[in-house]
């Protein structure tokens, strides 16, 4: 090529790239508050050899998802394999997950890690949080009495390293006569999982089988419409500034509920704690601008 056309070419480049560029068929962009439906969508993950799909409620930490996509309080951790939840009475090891019916498997590992517990607690869950289930019984476990012998099972298998007393417990969380067991020091109640009522009963399984299987409890947040909004296409999620209105992320905006359940919410939307991004009715500006151009 010569020289004086390479030079005219070059002249021309800027404007054929142009050209090129307007040729092409127009991106399309995601709709006002996709981000917020595909940073909530259900995340893999794995604690040991638990696997499930983080999602509404919860949250792990080491998991990098925005706080919107959670519940406070609902927050899990993984430690050495071993997934946990902290509530009332101290950290639960979590061994199942089962979003469809809202039920996390516990066990009180403080009961689990130590042989002789002093001082001695009640096991007791978040009741504003989780609540037992019709898979759950309750046992009352009698320590230190003075009776040297009963009809209750002994509870050799927890509360034998205690001394000026035996310890013992009654599965259906009964009352016993004081003439039974005499004078005990303190009293405990346990939840366990019913499929070893059985199994207790009989003398085949201890006391600590039937804490170390644990129990299960239902989480509270979310029932009934986290459901819908799964269900209508959308991922559920929280609106930090009105945490109870049920938010429901959709492809095209956050909504109310679920993504079929009518016009979405009008409210300003804080998303992100930490950077305070806020969205605050943007359509109404654009219709506010619409105007004022007519009139």
């Amino acid at each position: 090529m010569p020289p004086s056309e390479l030079m005219h070419f070059l002249h021309l480049a800027p404007l054929i790239f142009i050209l090129l560029l307007s040729s092409l068929p127009p991106s399309k962009p995601q709709p006002n508050g996709y981000f917020r439906y595909s940073n909530c969508t259900p995340t893999p993950y794995q604690c040991g050899s638990l696997k499930f799909d983080i999602g509404y409620p919860f949250a792990v930490n080491g998991v990098d998802r925005p706080d919107y996509c959670s519940f406070p309080g609902f927050r899990l951790s993984c430690t050495d394999g071993m997934l946990l939840i902290n509530m009332k009475s101290g950290p639960f090891e979590v061994t199942s997950v089962d979003y469809d019916n809202h039920l996390l498997t516990v066990i009180d590992r403080s009961l689990v890690e130590q042989t002789c517990l002093q001082p001695y607690h009640n096991t007791t869950i978040d009741d504003a949080m989780f609540m037992y289930t019709d898979r759950d019984l309750f046992l009352t476990v009698y320590i230190n009495c003075s009776a040297k012998s009963s009809s209750l099972p002994f509870a050799y298998d927890l509360f034998s390293c205690l001394s000026g007393g035996r310890s013992y417990y009654r599965l259906d969380n009964g009352l016993v006569a004081p003439d039974v067991l005499g004078s005990c020091s303190s009293t405990l109640v346990l939840p366990y999982n019913s499929t070893m009522a059985g199994s207790l009963a009989a003398g085949n399984s201890s006391l600590g089988d039937a804490i170390k299987g644990g129990f299960a409890v239902q989480w509270k947040e979310g029932v009934g419409w986290c459901g819908d909004c799964k269900n209508s296409g959308g991922t559920c999620g929280q609106n930090i500034s009105y945490p109870g209105d049920h938010t429901c992320f959709c492809p095209d905006g956050p909504s109310i509920g679920s993504c079929s359940s009518g016009p979405k919410s009008k409210k300003g939307i804080v998303i992100d704690t930490e950077n305070q991004i806020q969205e605050n009715t943007d359509n109404e500006n654009m219709e506010k601008v619409d105007c004022e151009t007519k009139y």
